[in-house]
């Protein structure tokens, strides 16, 4: 089963951006601290859109996918799957009562962002609701260290830093509704992480 991703919710947000503000004022060659915001402001809009572009998460954070019930395989959205934090649900006994299911009972593969049960195992009965099943992951490239955007790939890097300068060099654009386009150097380097 692939987890969609209007079944996830960020609990914990991304703890810094592909690009940090000080790596992209110097891209732009701004000195001073005036535009300080808005180039923050427009990382952020733009890792968002690359994540979006990708269907990946470029730095860690925490999700929540929360399921109607279990499923051999559950494919978790937005990889690289870092880690599973806790896979936990309601059960029929107790249907107002969260359970932590051991973690004897699933496994993990990180390299294929999936989750599945454990040989030999069953999955409980869950309550019927929404969030019977709820499973709590950590996605987005390792940090390096404390380096939190140490292993973003530098053409997502590239990338990000291509189209913030566009956005900074041209705030007011009103071409932008007429092309529809984001700067094509830029996509190219995103296609190189992208998945079909």
């Amino acid at each position: 089963m692939k987890v969609s991703t209007k079944q996830i919710t960020e609990t914990v947000a991304p703890l810094a951006e592909p690009v940090d503000l000080q790596e992209m004022k110097s891209h732009l060659g701004v000195t001073g601290a005036d535009s300080d915001a808005l180039i923050s402001a427009q990382i952020i809009a733009v890792r968002q859109w690359a994540e979006s572009y990708l269907q990946q998460s470029l730095v860690q954070r925490t999700y929540r996918a929360d399921l109607w019930g279990f499923a051999d395989l559950m494919e978790l959205p937005l990889p690289p799957l870092a880690s599973v934090t806790s896979v936990k649900y309601y059960n029929t006994d107790s249907p107002e009562v969260l359970t932590t299911l051991a973690a004897t009972n699933y496994k993990v593969d990180v390299n294929i962002g999936v989750i599945y049960r454990a040989y030999g195992q069953t999955w409980p009965a869950v309550a019927y609701r929404h969030d019977a099943v709820q499973i709590t992951y950590v996605t987005g490239y390792a940090a390096d260290g404390t380096d939190y955007a140490g292993n973003v790939p530098e053409c997502i890097k590239a990338a990000t830093k291509l189209v913030v300068g566009d956005l900074f060099e041209n705030r007011e654009s009103k071409i932008v509704a007429v092309s529809h386009s984001v700067n094509p150097t830029a996509k190219t380097l995103l296609d190189l992480e992208r998945e079909y």
